[in-house]
């Protein structure tokens, strides 16, 4: 189920399965979780999740903070132990020195803040990783992604964290859907960024100015994966290494957590044949 934070609101949910079944849920602080057992036999199990969700349109670059040397609130002992969970590494986002080289790389372009950084990064990842479905799995390595230069959403997204984590900015992995509209936020450089800011704030509030580019999403047939990272006003701003985007009102977040393993969007247990096959059809519309 689609959670509901300053962002985005989740209006209606509704979730049906094909044999039927009665269903349960519970609240995690990272979204609700639905469950449900299916005890009579079956050759094939159908789950349908429909959610119609409020997304809160925003300039994505809005905030964002270029100039000013900020590394004082990443390198304080109360952030560190606050977000701990999100610097610390999992079996899933190693933090393997190799991937410093990548967050150098980025440390040297321009500006000297982690906004800059970070949009830095997401540019450096989206150029330097190639999207290739198949090369990897959900229990692929930092350092299977970083051999092979490629993989999906779910492998930028990793790599991401532990660049990040390893630079001591708290990040977490976010699960959720994409709309396949107009791109807006497209990273750039920090340089570009701050000029499109001052174009904003010059521009009338109702000339629509936006960086959009018409060019179509990766990630829009499945669910899509991203990261969140910690600002130091407090608040989360999303990247998206995969189609190189700050995140807008077009993302639509499901869960978070540590890595992929804490907002994976479907598990559990059934017994039967070894041999199966599981097909995922992933539609979002604008209402």
């Amino acid at each position: 189920m689609p959670l509901s934070d300053s962002e985005q609101r989740c209006v209606e949910y509704t979730l049906n399965t094909s044999p039927a079944s009665r269903q349960h849920s519970y609240s995690l602080p990272t979204g609700m979780v639905h469950y449900f057992e299916v005890r009579p036999p079956h050759q094939s199990l159908r789950i349908d999740s429909d959610a119609i969700v409020e997304t809160y349109q925003r300039d994505p670059l809005t905030g964002l903070q270029f100039e000013d040397d900020d590394s004082y609130f990443y390198e304080s002992n109360t952030t560190r132990e606050r977000y701990c969970e999100y610097l610390l590494p999992t079996p899933l986002v190693q933090l393997h020195p190799e991937t410093d080289r990548i967050a150098n790389v980025a440390r040297r372009q321009d500006g000297t803040s982690t906004a800059s950084f970070l949009v830095t990064l997401t540019r450096a990842l989206h150029r330097v990783l190639e999207y290739r479905p198949g090369v990897t799995s959900v229990d692929s390595t930092i350092l299977h992604v970083l051999e092979h230069g490629s993989g999906v959403c779910q492998d930028f997204a990793h790599l991401m964290l532990a660049i990040c984590r390893r630079q001591h900015i708290p990040a977490r992995y976010v699960s959720g859907y994409l709309y396949n509209g107009a791109r807006q936020g497209a990273v750039s450089t920090p340089a570009e960024i701050r000029s499109a800011q001052r174009a904003r704030e010059q521009a009338a509030p109702d000339d629509g100015f936006s960086e959009s580019i018409a060019q179509s999403f990766v990630g829009t047939d499945a669910m899509h994966a991203w990261v969140e990272c910690l600002m130091p006003d407090g608040s989360w701003r999303g990247f998206d290494p995969t189609n190189n985007l700050v995140t807008n009102h077009k993302y639509i977040k499901v869960h978070f957590g540590r890595d992929y393993a804490d907002v994976a969007p479907l598990r559990g247990v059934y017994r039967g044949p070894i041999a199966h096959t599981m097909e995922v059809s992933v539609v979002v519309t604008q209402i």
